[in-house]
């Protein structure tokens, strides 16, 4: 028993020593390695974490910048706000020199100068590194300004594939070539752009009622009137202008004048006085060419309208007033 304990004990001591020496070889062959794998673990981590907190640093300056220049742009400065875009656009970080050049657009268009504004969108529509949502939508936008400042062709050059059923922006788009349509004189083709928005059931709602209102001038007028037209048809600057104080409606319908009622009759014109140096016919009498007067009557006792009392009677609350005089008989000629 003791022999076979013996055997065992020196087998594990053997084979102790045998793992002992083929972890050192193994080691002694890759330990290296293993240090450098963990050594370049560690420094990549750790260039990973400064490269995101750099980008995050330089999108955080670059979205404070376009912050400001689009305060700028907010508060009426265009000149400054345009010169801060500009150079967000060319030394910005990220995605901002793409939202900053959509901004100079915006800009641009706002201080009056639309063909910038178109240049700046087909410069974001033409770069392939942009998103391709920021490259639809200034193409849409530059579609919109092209409706007023340039030609049929050049609309659909920028939205035409965007019309198509399975893009996103196809109302808009079909919105922008109609109008262009119809400003040149394509009323077959505008009448069908705005009937798909109508029948789209994913139009926007004011757009759809933009449509429909676009169908009945159509249907009204067809054709938009030229320029010379609607300048001949312009009222002239130098009018008077008509207000509804100064329109006399009765005169212009021809209706009678209608005094407004009151509660009192109004009183009789006064008769003309007569000259001081013709005397004055005898009552009942007239002289020839004379109109004949009226007798006037002798004035009423007041005793017969305020009834007298004793001292202690209580006053009446007004003034005592007399008849009124009569008025005069009409003139009449013989």
């Amino acid at each position: 028993m003791s022999v076979w304990m013996s055997d065992d004990s020196f087998f594990r001591e053997v084979s102790e020593e045998l793992r002992q020496d083929r972890a050192k070889a193994l080691w002694s062959r890759y330990g290296k390695l293993v240090i450098g794998a963990a050594v370049a673990i560690v420094v990549v981590t750790a260039g990973i974490v400064a490269w995101d907190r750099y980008q995050t640093a330089q999108a955080d300056a670059a979205g404070d910048r376009f912050i400001a220049a689009s305060d700028l742009a907010d508060e009426g400065k265009n000149e400054e706000a345009i010169t801060a875009l500009k150079a967000i656009a060319d030394e910005g970080y990220g995605v901002y020199p793409v939202l900053a050049r959509m901004r100079l657009a915006a800009v641009q268009l706002a201080s009056g100068n639309p063909k910038a504004a178109i240049a700046e969108y087909q410069t974001v529509e033409q770069n392939a590194s942009a998103p391709q949502p920021l490259r639809d939508m200034a193409a849409l936008r530059a579609g919109y300004i092209l409706v007023d400042e340039g030609s049929l062709d050049d609309v659909r050059r920028e939205v035409e594939r965007l019309s198509t059923d399975d893009q996103a922006l196809r109302a808009p788009a079909r919105e922008a070539l109609a109008l262009a349509s119809w400003k040149a004189g394509d009323v077959d083709d505008a009448k069908k752009l705005f009937d798909q928005l109508v029948g789209d059931g994913a139009t926007p709602r004011g757009m759809m009622e933009r449509a429909r209102l676009m169908l009945d001038v159509i249907a009204a007028d067809g054709a938009p009137p030229k320029p010379g037209e609607a300048s001949a048809a312009a009222p002239d600057a130098g009018a008077e202008a008509v207000s509804p104080e100064t329109l006399d409606l009765p005169s212009i319908l021809g209706a009678p004048t209608m005094e407004p009622s009151t509660s009192e009759p109004a009183a009789p014109a006064a008769a003309p006085e007569a000259p001081a140096t013709t005397p004055a016919p005898a009552q009942g009498t007239a002289g020839p060419g004379q109109p004949t007067q009226a007798p006037v009557a002798d004035a009423p006792d007041l005793s017969d309208v305020v009834p007298l009392g004793d001292e202690g009677a209580a006053e009446p609350d007004g003034p005592l007033e007399g008849p009124a005089e009569p008025a005069p008989a009409p003139i009449q000629q013989q």
